[in-house]
């Protein structure tokens, strides 16, 4: 068995053997597996930033046929919190002050940006999100964090990036003062490395992941050959069906997360010239002007807010009704899709909604979440799954109310 940690930074991966050193399995970097290229981190939050970093090398190694059975793909995403810098950098933590500038020198920076801070104000943490992507696809997530405050001067040898200037109350110490030992035990990543620790020899201790991986694709294949013959049979009947039925359905398209690039919008709009309704479930990033007067004659619009859509005046949520359903539209991030969908149905449900529709994951998905259907059209234009491809969804409306959903891909 090997863990494939998604990183180019020693300093890290040492860490990351000593803290995992009883687990089974060896522990390896990507580079040392011949992958170099780096995910595009534009998640909105550690764990989302993590999650893309883990898909991305699962894909690009599955790709490559470099994958072993029981292989581990794991990647984490840190970074500090400051009370005064209005809890920034945070995701940003590596870009801050510029991707290029050394940390020493970022560190010196920030002292003086808060040389006249309060004691309140120096309040600060570091967080680590962890995902883990298994042989099957599933994936675990864990985050933890080690809280403390900005020191008032550079303290310490030891430790990386901002490990200087963080004080930790606890210890009497900054992180770059602790042992290796000692820093393990309290820190962000310490915490965070020992939770998902605990959560793999679970999940090892119920099957070996590449049993399971074996068990899952045999339950694919069989799944399919059973869908392919439905299909056979289902087609003739569906079909007839179509044909004499002379009522017209009201089509729907749903789109999320094109962050400013309308040519897959475009085309979608030119081989769908019938759709009655256009929803666009964030992330338009001022593009939507430009989708309405694309839009066919007496098509209705709904945009909401996504989390980048920083100047638009867009509704955060939207209440509709299409045909017997009741629908909640939101972008998802004030919910924490990104982590489970129990707030997002809660408050679909709380609504009086059945349906609640989101984006901001890039993954397409559907799915009932305490009796409220739960759908992702994903990204039109970036997505995340594991097939890389640009999805979407259209909704059918007949004449008596009933609504069907379908996921497609471009």
């Amino acid at each position: 068995m090997r863990i494939i940690f998604a990183t180019h930074n020693e300093d890290k991966l040492r860490e990351i053997r000593e803290i995992l050193r009883e687990f089974p399995g060896e522990i390896i970097s990507k580079k040392e597996i011949g992958e170099w290229e780096d995910a595009v981190e534009d998640g909105s939050s550690f764990l989302e930033n993590a999650e893309i970093k883990a898909y991305d090398l699962y894909v690009r190694l599955k790709k490559k046929e470099l994958l072993q059975d029981g292989d581990i793909i794991m990647a984490d995403d840190s970074g500090l919190s400051i009370e005064a810098l209005s809890f920034g950098p945070g995701i940003y933590s590596a870009r801050f002050l510029g991707e290029n500038t050394p940390y020493p020198e970022k560190n010196k920076r920030i002292l003086e940006m808060m040389k006249e801070a309060s004691s309140k104000s120096r309040y600060a943490y570091f967080t680590c999100a962890i995902v883990a992507v298994l042989s099957d696809g599933r994936s675990l997530k864990t985050e933890a964090r080690c809280e403390g405050e900005i020191a008032k001067e550079i303290r310490g040898e030891a430790g990386f990036g901002y490990d200087p200037i963080f004080f930790i109350p606890e210890c009497g110490k900054t992180a770059a003062e602790l042992s290796e030992e000692e820093k393990n035990k309290v820190s962000h990543r310490g915490k965070a490395l020992r939770k998902m620790e605990r959560i793999l020899k679970e999940e090892l201790e119920k099957k070996p992941l590449s049993l399971m991986t074996a068990e899952v694709e045999s339950e694919n294949s069989e799944k399919e050959e059973k869908k392919k013959k439905a299909k056979s049979s289902a087609k003739k009947g569906a079909e007839d069906s179509s044909k004499a039925s002379s009522v017209k359905e009201k089509k729907i398209l749903v789109v999320s997360d094109n962050h400013r690039k309308l040519d897959n919008i475009y085309k979608l709009l030119e081989e769908n010239p019938d759709i009655s309704y256009f929803i666009h479930l964030g992330d338009s990033e001022g593009s939507e002007d430009a989708i309405r007067t694309h839009l066919p004659k007496g098509c209705e619009s709904y945009f909401v807010q996504g989390n980048n859509d920083f100047f638009a005046c867009l509704p955060k949520e939207i209440e509709m009704r299409l045909g017997k359903e009741r629908l909640f539209l939101t972008h998802g991030h004030l919910y924490g899709v990104g982590f489970d969908l129990q707030g997002l149905a809660d408050e679909a449900r709380a609504r009086n909604c059945s349906m609640a529709l989101f984006g901001h994951t890039h993954r397409p998905f559907s799915r009932m979440v305490n009796g409220v259907l739960c759908i992702n059209p994903g990204s039109i234009n970036f997505p995340r799954q594991e097939n890389r491809k640009p999805s979407y969804a259209m909704f059918y409306l007949d004449k008596k109310g009933n609504l069907r959903t379908e996921a497609k891909y471009i």
